[in-house]
């Protein structure tokens, strides 16, 4: 399996960080109350309890779709899935730990994910730091 592009990853991760951080968010501020709408807008303000069951889920919905299936859905989008380095499923170590360094791979935050580039960039296999500390990588399908 060939690693994963560039772009794939990164498509990826804009539908589902919109799909689960935008779709799960309004959500939850629609049953707890913290949407709010007027003058043509709609939003959500998420703060208490709402947005740390907002958090914990969408943290879970990476952790659990990439053990479950390898794919999240904008993995799914873009034709790319996560595997073990051996070709086979994930751990849940391995789910967990890949995503838990988002926080890393993320820095900085003006300018998302340059380190997690940077560190692909420079890998054979195109592994971000939580792929090279949990023994994964990303491959074209």
């Amino acid at each position: 399996m060939q690693p994963a592009g560039m772009g794939a990853r990164a498509g990826a991760v804009i539908i589902a960080g919109l799909t689960v951080f935008v779709g799960l968010g309004a959500l939850i501020a629609a049953i707890s109350g913290q949407a709010h709408s007027g003058d043509g807008s709609v939003g959500f303000n998420l703060h208490g309890l709402p947005a740390v069951i907002w958090f914990v889920l969408s943290y879970g919905y990476w952790i659990v779709a990439e053990r479950l299936w390898g794919v999240t859905i904008g993995k799914l989008i873009c034709s790319i899935r996560v595997q073990a380095v051996d070709g086979g499923r994930l751990s849940w170590g391995q789910s967990l730990g890949r995503n838990l360094l988002r926080i890393v791979d993320g820095f900085p935050y003006i300018l998302p994910y340059l380190v997690g580039f940077i560190v692909a960039k420079a890998d054979g296999d195109r592994r971000r730091i939580g792929d090279r500390a949990a023994g994964t990588r990303v491959t074209s399908k």
